[in-house]
Formats: C-alpha cells, structure tokens, sequence
C-alpha cells in the first residue's frame, strides 16, 4: 500500500476510490460504534432499577432526556479523539522504523570511518569525509525521529 502512496497517479482511479472508501467506512463504523454505545448506556425512559444502578440519580434522570443529537455530537467527538490518536501512533511507528534505519545506517558509517583511520598511512580522504559526513547527517537523522517517537518536537 505504500507503494500506492508514492506512485500514486500510476494507481487506476478505481483502486483510489476502493481505499478512500474503505477508510470513509472505518471512520463510519468507529463513529457508529461509539454512538452505539453512548446510547445502549443510557438508561431507559422508566428503569428505575438502571436509574438506581447509577451512582447518581439526578445525572441518569438528565442523560434519560438527552437527545440522540447529542450523543451523535458525543460519539463525533470521540472519532475525531480516536482518529487523532491513530494518526499520531502510525507517526510514532513510522519515526521508530526511521530512527532505527538511520540509527543503523549510522553505525554502519562509524564503522567504515574507524576501519579507515585503522589503515592510518594509506587513507583514502574522500571516502573519509564521504562517510564521515553521512555518519554524522544520519546521527543527526537519528536524533530527530527518535524526539519524534518519544513525543517532543
């Protein structure tokens, strides 16, 4: 699928539409569920026994006469909470996956400086100051997704 996300004028117009829809429809049925569940909560216009089960009874009275506009409302609140959440935990995911990669990339150029300075008399500079310069972006790569996985920007 990511290979959709980068190419994605090459993906037919029919594939776009399949998984624009499938996410409308994930993002639907997380709102049903929670608007289903902000009303199966609810206690029943006459259930004294769920109005006495509640820990307040003037608050079930209240949520009894709530509109199923309001629970809609609700429920939309909690989708825009949850999506906002899925959006910053697919962030993190991705920022550990590069902070790992570079970490790696990293070490790999570390380890080509120092077997370069080892073989002191016959040092090839440029290669030097080639892989010198990539450890270094790739530390400071390293350093920046890993603030972003860790949550400070």
């Amino acid at each position: 699928m990511l290979h959709y996300l980068l190419h994605a004028s090459a993906v037919p117009w029919q594939d776009q539409l399949l998984y624009a829809g499938l996410i409308l429809l994930a993002i639907a049925l997380v709102f049903a569920g929670f608007w289903w569940r902000r009303r199966a909560a609810r206690p029943r216009q006459g259930d004294f026994a769920a109005l006495v089960a509640q820990h307040n009874i003037a608050q079930a009275l209240a949520a009894q006469a709530e509109s199923p506009l309001k629970d809609a409302a609700d429920a939309w609140q909690h989708t825009q909470h949850t999506m906002e959440q899925v959006t910053s935990g697919v962030e993190r995911a991705l920022a550990l996956i590069l902070a790992l990669l570079s970490g790696l990339m990293c070490a790999i150029s570390v380890s080509a400086v120092i077997s370069d300075v080892w073989n002191f008399p016959a040092v090839d500079w440029s290669l030097f100051a080639f892989y010198a310069g990539l450890g270094g972006l790739c530390a400071w790569f390293t350093r920046v997704q890993w603030r972003i996985f860790r949550g400070r920007r």
